[in-house]
């Protein structure tokens, strides 16, 4: 992998990260206060703790992924075609889950399956998406790191 596309690929991973801690992690502060300490929170997130939870950490474990394959695939020198797959995928599969798992809370949805819920749809269609771009880019990785010389 290029210093490019890792530069590209560990700052979408550390916003990522960012995302998860913010944007998950404090309405997962407001629903524990409200919970924990039956006290009234800033603002009330709606949803409830696993949906929070969940938000919160797949920020975190999208990015440490990202950053993961991202870092083995600069074992041997991986061609720019596998480059030009490699990154993208990883990038749609990383912010796909992250932003399809914040919004599940944010419209009160879980977004496993499809239904007859255009919110639960939107995020079901993220998740998917998501999904298929990752196995993608693990396919990808996987097959540089079996034809990488040693």
């Amino acid at each position: 992998m290029s210093d490019r596309g890792l530069r590209v690929l560990g700052l979408n991973a550390l916003c990522m990260i960012l995302a998860g801690m913010f944007l998950g992690g404090v309405p997962l502060i407001m629903v524990v206060v409200q919970a924990a300490y039956h006290q009234a929170p800033m603002f009330n997130p709606g949803a409830d703790y696993r949906g929070w939870m969940m938000a919160h950490l797949e920020g975190l474990f999208n990015g440490l992924l990202v950053i993961g394959v991202g870092a083995i695939c600069r074992i041997g020198t991986m061609p720019p075609a596998r480059e030009k797959i490699l990154v993208p995928a990883l990038l749609i599969g990383g912010w796909g889950n992250t932003v399809a798992a914040i919004l599940a809370p944010v419209f009160g949805v879980r977004g496993m399956v499809f239904d007859g819920s255009v919110a639960n749809n939107v995020v079901a269609g993220l998740f998917t998406v998501a999904l298929l771009a990752s196995v993608v880019a693990l396919a990808s990785a996987i097959r540089h790191l079996v034809s990488a010389p040693v």
